[in-house]
């Protein structure tokens, strides 16, 4: 699986979205969305998220700091249930996390999906210049 791409769409007035279809057919109908690390929701399919979070669960019951911290990642998470429409709403907490309101960017970011407000994602790529972002990445990998 390996998810790319951004997608704009809205969120109804109820809270709910539907995860495009692109990003659904790799993700399927068993999803947990969370707080993501830059003002955004993340959505794992169940798989990913109990390979890449279930390691914090050796941080010892006696370690308070680690404990706090394992309490406020597993708090923020949901299950995506959708409606027979295909349709999930976003949690309250999360939207008013993310900020978001109507319209949303969801972006494919490999073994993810990150949900921005339009608004946060339009300040991400202000001033971003591609070929300094490359560098980056390159600067993680090496």
């Amino acid at each position: 699986m390996l998810l790319f791409g951004e997608y704009d769409h809205q969120v109804d007035a109820k809270y709910r979205i539907r995860i495009p279809s692109r990003f659904k057919s790799e993700i399927g109908n068993n999803y947990i969305f969370m707080k993501g690390p830059s003002n955004c929701i993340s959505v794992y399919p169940v798989s990913v998220f109990e390979k890449r979070f279930g390691k914090f669960l050796d941080v010892s019951v006696f370690d308070s700091e680690g404990q706090k911290a394992l309490a406020e990642v597993f708090a923020s998470c949901f299950p995506g249930v959708e409606d027979g429409q295909g349709r999930v709403v976003i949690p309250e907490k999360l939207r008013a996390y993310a900020g978001i309101k109507k319209d949303v960017v969801s972006i494919g970011l490999g073994d993810h999906v990150d949900i921005y407000s339009s608004e946060e994602r339009e300040k991400m790529k202000e001033g971003a210049n591609y070929l300094e972002l490359l560098s980056v990445l390159k600067g993680k990998i090496d």
